[in-house]
Parts: C-alpha cells; structure tokens; sequence
C-alpha cells in the first residue's frame, strides 16, 4: 500500500501544476486568503514532499491546500487503483457514528459500544483533537466547519485512516448518557466494506432520510400553518419536465396558501444541498418582498480552458465549457471576465407570494443554490431562520461551471467549480465574511433526540409557532 515514488520531482511538478491550475482557473482562489497566504501554504506541502512521501500523504497534502482555498465545490480524488487498495485493507474504524451537539456518538446498534455513546478518545487521540485534523477532507464555503460534520458524519473511518495510517487495533475511550465515567474497549479495524455495511442500516437512517425523496407540501390545520418542504433545487433547467412539474407544484401550493388564509409558513430546506437554476430563484420569488436578482456580480478569470491538455471533463474537447464562457461571461475589466447582464436578469415578486409568517429550517447540510436561497431570505430580514449555520456562505461562493482536471504524475483528479459569485443580499454587521447562513435561533438535535430519532428543529419551531 506504501506506495513510494523514487523521485521527488514528479511530486514537486504536479503540486506546482496544481498550484499553476488554481491560480489560473479558480476565480475564489483568493475570496478568502491572500495571495501570500495562498503561497505560504503550497510552501509549507512543497518542504514536506521528500523521495519518502507516499501517495496518501501527498494527497493529504493536496486536500489540505483545497480545503483551505474554501470553496465546497471543488473535490479531490485518489486514483481508482489506490483507493481500491486502500478499501480493501483491514484498517478502518468499525462503526459509523454522527455528530450530535458538539459530540462523536455510535449510530448503530450492532457493536460492543452502546448506541449513543460518546467517543471520548481514540489510540489516545481526544476528539477534540481528532475532528479539526480531518475537517481537511471536507470542503466547505470560506472559514465554515459546521458543514465538515457532514463528512464527518459519513466518512469518519475514512477520514481516519488518511490522516493516521494503518493501524493494528483501536483504543476506544467513550462514555455512556453523558455519564462522567469512562469506559475503555480495544476493537479490531475492518475493512471500508464492513464499515459502509453498518453505515448503510446505521440507527439515524430514517431520521436522515426523513423528507429527502421529493418536494411535498402540507398544512397543520390547528396551527393555521404551511410546511413545504425542499430537499433538492436539482431539477433541472427552465426546459426540464422537472422543473416545470415543480412550477406546477409552487403555484398550486401558493394558491391554497391564499385561499385558505395561511397565516405561516414553515420552508424546510435541512437536507437541501443545491441544485440549478432557475429553481431556487423561482421558490424565492413566492417569498420575496422586492424585486431581486441571482447576484450582484459574477466573473471567471478565463474564457480559454487553461491547462487543458491536463483537462479531464469531455466538454471540453466539445468547447462547450468555453463557448459557454465566451456567451456568457464576456463583460471584460481588470483582468476578470463578468457575467453578461442578461444571465443575471431582474425577478419581480410572485403574484401569489406569501404574506404571512416564514419560518425558514436550515442546517449544516445547506449549500450552493439552496445556502443562495437561504442568503436572500436572511438578507429581507422578514423570515425566522431556524436550525444552525449552512455550510454554502452568506455574501457568496464559488460555483456554476465546474472543471476537472487529472495531475499526470500521481494520478490524482480534482474538480474545481470556476464563477467566483457575489450574492445579491445585504450586508450583515453579525454575519463575519466567510460564514454561513446564521440562524436566528440555534437549534441542534439533542442526545434524546437522536436516540429517538425526534425531530428537535421542527418541534422547536412548532412550539413557538404555538406560543405566538
């Protein structure tokens, strides 16, 4: 599994190809970190890189540089050969677990380690200190790591195993009901297969896959409110059957909003990871209360694929991508291509818009055009936005376009996303550039929620709805 290259310039090339793609392709290179930043930090990985360094560490390496870059668009893969390999090793942590409230807890029922338990430590590791080290291997909007839980969540044992290596066994210290004891376990490591057995009927499942299947719309009668709910913006362009069913769906379920005199309106967009246009700003134009637009600005800083005989995504050779540049964003100032105005037309308020109470769920799963849709309903500052920090930014993100590239000389793929997007909301002096939605009331689910699989967010909502 050690795979050693026998020569340290093939590393040093493909990180200086790395770092030549970034600058020349990827408009948010630096939306968040200086130049000399962004430098410092290729400097560092380029010390480390010696004719020892392994494939895995020098893509630790590489994911710690893209994570830093703050874009949760952009993706880094290992070489199929390699991960093959590495999954079918013996070295894996063996239980799923989740993140619930600031703590790592089991999520099976089918281990040594009750259910719920709190992991304390591992190989003599705290969680404290473990969790920031893998936050590497998930990337988020700007300085945001809320939103790592939900690598967390699903690739833990992975995670792990990238950043400490093989390991014989594992020292478990956890804790039961939040009890002050802890007790210890050795436990054998196991194989990605083993791990993705237990993930796949891991305990949460039912709660994590609750609303996630399609778009749907009801009314609690004894509350005089709406719940639509939102688990996906992807369906499809303005020409898509898709879309114009969702069309459909949205005006029907405004129209019995108003007919029925709906006093509020709970919009749950938890599970919601993004999606495309125009479907997000289709759902905003029944909730805006002036007319808006996608965002303030949008540019790239190319129109000519650069690198792009190290380009892997077959439009490419179509010269679709860079048609698409070519029409689009074709406004050139200061070095940056902007988005022609007519991509970024004026939407008025529906006709049917809703006039009553909003309640807006998010949580750290939000991102790209659902944490867009989640911005512009914070930015109006007429909704409660409920649950906890999105993962997609507030004042933008790098999105739109994505490119992929394959290094030559490891083998490993990335896929960067290259519009670098100002959004159109409003300035917050308690929103921090590089954050998040925030909500207006922290909710996160609770120990006995979990055990139960109880919706904390949701109930939350509905009490104070009740008490209004």
């Amino acid at each position: 599994m050690q795979t050693v290259f026998a020569q340290k310039n093939i590393l040093l090339n493909d990180l200086s190809l790395f770092k030549g793609i970034l600058e020349n392709a990827h408009a948010g290179l630096y939306k968040y970190h200086s130049r000399q930043q962004i430098d410092s930090i290729f400097n560092h990985y380029a010390s480390q890189i010696n004719e020892e360094t392994t494939t895995l560490a020098y893509y630790k390496y590489l994911s710690a540089v893209l994570s830093y870059v703050g874009s949760l668009h952009d993706d880094i893969y290992l070489p199929s050969d390699v991960k093959e390999k590495l999954e079918a090793e013996r070295t894996f942590f063996p239980y799923p677990v989740k993140m619930i409230d600031g703590r790592l807890l089991v999520n099976t029922t089918a281990g040594e380690i009750p259910l719920g338990a709190e992991i304390v430590s591992i190989n003599g590791r705290s969680i404290e200190q473990i969790l920031p080290d893998l936050y590497k291997y998930y990337t988020t909007d700007g300085v945001n790591t809320t939103g790592k839980q939900m690598g967390i969540n699903a690739r833990f044992g992975w995670f792990y195993r990238l950043e400490y290596g093989a390991v014989k066994m594992f020292d478990i210290a956890y804790r039961i009901n939040e009890q002050a004891s802890v007790q210890t376990i050795r436990l054998s490591p196991v194989t990605w297969a083993d791990v993705m057995l237990l993930y796949k009927s891991r305990h949460s499942l039912a709660f994590d896959t609750t609303n996630t299947k399609t778009y749907s719309f009801n009314i609690i009668d004894g509350l005089n409110t709406g719940v639509l709910t939102i688990p996906s913006f992807s369906l499809g362009n303005e020409h898509s059957a898709k879309h114009k069913a969702y069309k459909r769906f949205l005006k029907r379920t405004f129209t019995i909003l108003r007919e029925k005199h709906v006093s509020n309106l709970i919009v749950d967009i938890r599970h919601n990871g993004g999606g495309s246009d125009p479907n997000d700003l289709l759902t905003f134009s029944y909730l805006a209360t002036k007319p808006f637009r996608e965002n303030s600005e949008a540019f790239t800083i190319f129109q000519k694929i650069p690198y792009r005989q190290y380009c892997t995504d077959p439009r490419a050779d179509k010269l679709d991508i860079q048609r698409n540049f070519r029409k689009e964003h074709n406004v050139f100032n200061n070095g940056r291509y902007f988005q022609h105005p007519k991509y970024n037309p004026v939407w008025q308020v529906n006709p049917l818009a809703f006039s009553g109470k909003i309640y807006l769920l998010v949580s750290p799963a939000v991102a790209s055009a659902a944490s867009l849709f989640a911005a512009m309903i914070k930015s109006e500052g007429a909704a409660t936005v409920i649950g906890e920090e999105t993962m997609g930014g507030y004042y933008g993100h790098t999105g739109h376009n994505k490119v992929n590239y394959r290094l030559p000389g490891t083998g490993i793929a990335f896929r960067i996303s290259v519009v670098d997007i100002e959004q159109f909301v409003t300035p917050k002096e308690n929103i921090p550039f590089g954050v998040g939605v925030l909500p207006d009331i922290t909710v996160r689910q609770t120990l006995s929620g979990f055990m139960n699989n109880h919706d904390t967010v949701l109930d939350t909502t509905l009490r104070l709805i009740k008490k209004k």
